[in-house]
C-alpha cells in the first residue's frame, strides 16, 4: 500500500461514520504534518468520490506550506486556511465548525529536550484554543494525544484508567507531561462547560508518508536497512510499546470525532505489533538488511532524548467496541513506509 491507496481507502473505509461527517465542516489542526494532512487528504477524497461536500478549514502557522499542500483544494473552495500558532493560545477566526481534529504537535524528541517550554506552551495553549473554539461552535472534538502518558507503563496491558507517573525534572517530560495537562483540560472542559471533547492515546504511528530522513528510531532502523549499515542502538533496547499504522490512526481519530464519548480516553494501536525496540531491530534487519546486524552502543547522553523506558502494553477494547480495529502490521508498515521512499 501507498499514501494515494491509503487516501482512497479511507475515504470509504467502513470504520468510519462517514454518514455523519458528510456534509459537515471539519477543523484539522496539524494539516501540514503526517497524521493531519492525512487526516485532511482522506476528507478530500471522500468529497471526490462522493460529492460529499465536507468543508475542511486547517489552522496552520505557515499558509506558504500548506498552500503548497492543497493549492487545488483551496481554488476548488473545499479548504480553508486560517494563520493559527498554537503557543500564542489565540482561538482561531473560524465562522463555523461541527468537528475537530486536534493533531498540530511537536514530535520531535531532540526538539523536546532542546526546546522544552516551546513544546508545552505549544500543546497547552494550542489545545485551550480548540477548546474554546468547540465551546463557542458546539462542535465535537478529539484531541490526539500520546501513549507517552503512561510514561514507563507497567506488566499488565494499560486501559485507559490507568495512570503514567513520569520525572518532572527530567525535561524529555516536558512532551507526555503537557500531554497529559491537555488531556486533563479536555476533560474539565466537558465537565465544567459541556464540550463534547475526547481524547485518542495514539502508538507511535508510521506508514507512507514518512520523510526519509525523519529522526526517529524506527525510520533510522529502515534507513540502515536500505544502506547496508549495522543498527546501532543508542540505549539497551529493552524500552516497550505498541505501533500503529497511519492510515489505521487517522480511521480512529475520524471514527472518535464522531463517536467519542465526551470527556473519555481512548487508546490507538495495534495490538500484535507489542514488541521492544531490540525485537523490532531484530525483525527490521532480519525482513530488509540482508548485510544489517543489530548492536548496542549504549550512549546514556543520547538516551535523554528519548522517552522513559519500560513496557507500554495499551488494552484497545474501548476503540474496539465502537467498530474500529487494525489491519496493518508492524512488518508491513516498514514495507509500506519503505517502498513510499522509492516513489
Amino acid at each position: 500500500m501507498g499514501y494515494s491507496e491509503d487516501v482512497h481507502g479511507l475515504a470509504s473505509d467502513a470504520r468510519v461514520p462517514w454518514d455523519s461527517l458528510d456534509g459537515s465542516t471539519v477543523v484539522v489542526t496539524g494539516a501540514t504534518g503526517l497524521i493531519g494532512g492525512l487526516v485532511v487528504r482522506a476528507l478530500l477524497r471522500r468529497n471526490e468520490l462522493c460529492d460529499a461536500r465536507i468543508r475542511v478549514v486547517a489552522p496552520v502557522r505557515s499558509i506558504a506550506k500548506a498552500t503548497a499542500l492543497f493549492a487545488e483544494a483551496i481554488a476548488a473552495g473545499d479548504v480553508r486556511l486560517v494563520t493559527w500558532d498554537a503557543a500564542t493560545g489565540e482561538v482561531p477566526d473560524v465562522a463555523t465548525c461541527d468537528f475537530i481534529i486536534h493533531c498540530a504537535s511537536n514530535t520531535d524528541s531532540r526538539l523536546m529536550v532542546e526546546r522544552p517550554v516551546d513544546t508545552i506552551l505549544a500543546t497547552v495553549e494550542g489545545t485551550r484554543s480548540m477548546l474554546e473554539l468547540a465551546r463557542a461552535m458546539g462542535a465535537k472534538m478529539c484531541f490526539v494525544s500520546s501513549m507517552e502518558v503512561y510514561g514507563a507503563g507497567g506488566p499488565e496491558p494499560l486501559d485507559e484508567r490507568c495512570g503514567g507517573e513520569l520525572d518532572a525534572m527530567n525535561v524529555r517530560s516536558s512532551y507526555p507531561q503537557a500531554k497529559q495537562l491537555a488531556e486533563t483540560l479536555c476533560a474539565s472542559y466537558a465537565r465544567q462547560h459541556g464540550v463534547s471533547v475526547c481524547v485518542a492515546r495514539l502508538a507511535q504511528s508510521f506508514g507512507p508518508g514518512i520523510a526519509s530522513d525523519d529522526r526517529r528510531v524506527f525510520a533510522e532502523f529502515a534507513r540502515c536497512c536500505r544502506e547496508g549499515r549495522d543498527i546501532e542502538l543508542l540505549t539497551d533496547g529493552s524500552k516497550s510499546n505498541m505501533y500503529v499504522y497511519t492510515a489505521d490512526a487517522v480511521a480512529a481519530l475520524l471514527l472518535l470525532a464522531v463517536r467519542g464519548e465526551a470527556g473519555e480516553a481512548y487508546n490507538v494501536a495495534n495490538e500484535g505489533t507489542f514488541c521492544s525496540i531490540w525485537e523490532m531491530a531484530q525483525m527490521v534487519a532480519g525482513a530488509f538488511g540482508s548485510h544489517t546486524r543489530v548492536t548496542r552502543v549504549v550512549d546514556e547522553e543520547a538516551a535523554k532524548r528519548y522517552a522513559v523506558s519500560g513496557r507500554i502494553w495499551l488494552d484497545t477494547s474501548k476503540l474496539r467496541s465502537l467498530g474500529w480495529s487494525a489491519t496493518v502490521g508492524l512488518e508491513e508498515m516498514y514495507a509500506c513506509m519503505m517502498a513510499a521512499w522509492d516513489e
